[in-house]
């Protein structure tokens, strides 16, 4: 799976690191296996996508995953923010194209080159650490 995530409950962060090629499927998969206990009201999501190579994925992925996306934090949460860094245009390309599939007042996307700048619209604390155990 292209996909490690862990969820900082301190944070109310999920931290995502994509990897590698990926398809529908597995974005979906990555979706389903999200489980967070006693969630805080905001979610921040830092999706690191800077190594993710998304070249396999048509619009109508593109569709499906935001609907998946919006499912599994509908009625869950007040507010997610997810900061997405990437290091390439088409990825870029495809995360604006993400962010504009269906319209949200809950869900909020920006789309980011720089790791630091991601962090920081979130309001993490410099200090804040985020690792996924090997």
């Amino acid at each position: 799976m292209p996909f490690r995530y862990k969820y900082f409950p301190e944070t109310g962060c999920l931290y995502t690191v994509g990897k590698g090629k990926v398809s529908l499927q597995e974005f979906l998969d990555y979706h389903l296996s999200i489980k967070i206990d006693n969630p805080q009201a905001t979610l921040r999501i830092l999706a690191d996508y800077r190594d993710l190579d998304p070249s396999d994925l048509k619009t109508s992925d593109i569709e499906n995953i935001k609907a998946s996306a919006l499912n599994k934090v509908e009625h869950k949460y007040e507010k997610v923010r997810e900061a997405t860094v990437v290091s390439d245009l088409l990825t870029w390309g495809l995360s604006r194209q993400y962010d504009g599939s269906y319209y949200s007042e809950l869900y909020e996307l920006q789309v980011f080159t720089d790791i630091k700048a991601a962090r920081n619209w979130l309001g993490l604390a410099p200090e804040t650490v985020l690792i996924i155990d090997a």
